[in-house]
């Protein structure tokens, strides 16, 4: 099967995948799910003007001749608290009250304490107040009948809070894609061993569950598959139950070896297309098995990461219920020169700072797909196009170009650190060693 374009490819996949069901979840675990469905305020909030400042709650047309030199005094006719129910203003008087406290009726304005004196049971006014100074009216924040959040947005806290006013103590978000990963190869060993000649240490297994958990799905590391055709089949027959997207890392090109594609073709997976025109990543393979999406990543650390940022967290975005699909981008400075490949998307990762004059982007000296390091050094990705039968695409030093965003903080100057704990997800302990 020939290699597909990227756009096509990216395309198939979409159009492969669609929302999960929706559920009903408390608001205390729905922080960064995706709404299924618009919320409408069923009532006004709040329905009763109340008092923006602590002070006096008057009527503003009985201090309209204060001055300093002539205040007005009035008696403290009680006082309201934040809690209190309704309450009524006499004429010629005025009521203590606090931040938050209902107006009572009859009053139309507060006058804060730094305006007037206290002098005994009475106050002194020295300065006129408008009507509805310093009160916050009734529905401010919203009315019965407007829209709070609309389907397909992202819950965050502000959200969440805008949820929990409105009384909303559960809301509707479709559900967390569960993700199986695979990882194939007998070179690899479990992060904790010692590696010996012609071994290297598994990070793609905690690679891919981060990257799963950082896209709002629920990753299940399924171990490492040697390279046998009937053990591979076995842990990808397990891997298979109960999950909404199944990921493989490793075993994808034509080797002796590269066992992937065809034994999930022998186990009754249909591919979409098993090769991809883009670098790093061309073994990139799509399928479908019994409903469930497969992506089959190469092994290559740099490869797998690069796929999954640019086929595979798009499904899971699109599982999740997100309208938005694609990485965040900017506009910046290309401080380099980036030549393209005839007929192959290359997707370059790169460094973004943000300096005085503006947004510059920078790539890595080293695009190796097989290192470790070029994705952990890299907070962005600049894309080449191709040119189709013609000379390769490139970039020219000093141009401005789209910079698709990975990391955000980091681009700031921020640490996760600095974010504070809240910011920090712990990934679970999903990538311990397992037997296939």
């Amino acid at each position: 099967m020939p290699a597909i374009g990227f756009d096509e490819a990216l395309g198939t996949i979409l159009s492969a995948v669609q929302p999960l069901p929706a559920e009903n979840i408390a608001l205390a675990r729905a922080l960064g799910r995706v709404t299924a469905a618009t919320v409408i305020a069923d009532e006004d909030a709040v329905p009763f003007p109340r008092s923006a400042m602590d002070g006096y709650a008057v009527r503003a047309s009985e201090c309209a001749l204060a001055t300093q030199e002539n205040p007005i005094e009035f008696p403290v006719a009680g006082q309201v608290f934040a809690e209190k129910g309704e309450s009524t203003l006499a004429a010629g008087s005025a009521v203590a009250i606090t931040t938050g406290a209902p107006v009572p009726r009859g009053a139309d304005a507060v006058i804060p304490h730094e305006r007037t004196e206290k002098h005994g049971a009475s106050v002194r006014v020295f300065v006129p107040v408008a009507k509805g100074d310093s009160v916050f009216p009734p529905g401010e924040d919203f009315r019965r009948g407007d829209e709070l959040i609309k389907s397909g947005e992202a819950l965050n806290p502000g959200k969440l809070a805008l949820l929990a006013f409105a009384g909303r103590p559960s809301v509707c978000v479709f559900r967390r894609p569960r993700v199986a990963i695979v990882c194939t190869g007998n070179e690899l060993v479990d992060v904790g061993a010692t590696p010996t000649h012609g071994q290297v240490r598994n990070s793609n297994a905690v690679a891919l569950s981060a990257l799963v958990l950082a896209a709002g799905g629920e990753p299940r590391y399924e171990g490492v598959a040697p390279d046998n055709r009937t053990a591979l089949a076995a842990t990808l027959q397990r891997a298979r139950r109960g999950v909404d997207l199944l990921i493989t890392t490793g075993g994808a090109s034509a080797g002796e070896r590269d066992l992937v594609k065809s034994v999930l073709t022998e186990l009754g997976a249909e591919f979409h297309f098993t090769h991809v025109a883009m670098r790093p990543g061309r073994p990139f393979g799509f399928a479908e098995w019994g409903g469930i999406p497969v992506c089959v990543l190469p092994g290559n650390p740099a490869a797998a990461f690069v796929c999954f940022q640019k086929l595979v967290r798009p499904a899971l975005a699109r599982l999740s219920g997100s309208p938005a699909v694609e990485l965040p981008k900017l506009q910046a400075r290309l401080d380099a020169e980036l030549h393209g490949r005839p007929g192959r998307r290359y997707f370059v990762l790169a460094r973004l700072q943000c300096r005085q004059e503006g947004f510059v982007v920078k790539p890595l000296a080293n695009q190796c797909s097989a290192l470790v390091r070029t994705a952990a050094d890299a907070n962005a990705i600049v894309t080449v196009r191709e040119m189709a039968g013609g000379p390769a695409a490139g970039l020219r030093r000093d141009e401005m170009i789209d910079v698709e965003l990975l990391d955000w903080p980091n681009v700031c100057g921020f640490s996760r650190e600095n974010l504070g704990p809240a910011y920090v997800q712990e990934l679970p302990n999903l990538v311990q060693s397992r037997t296939p």
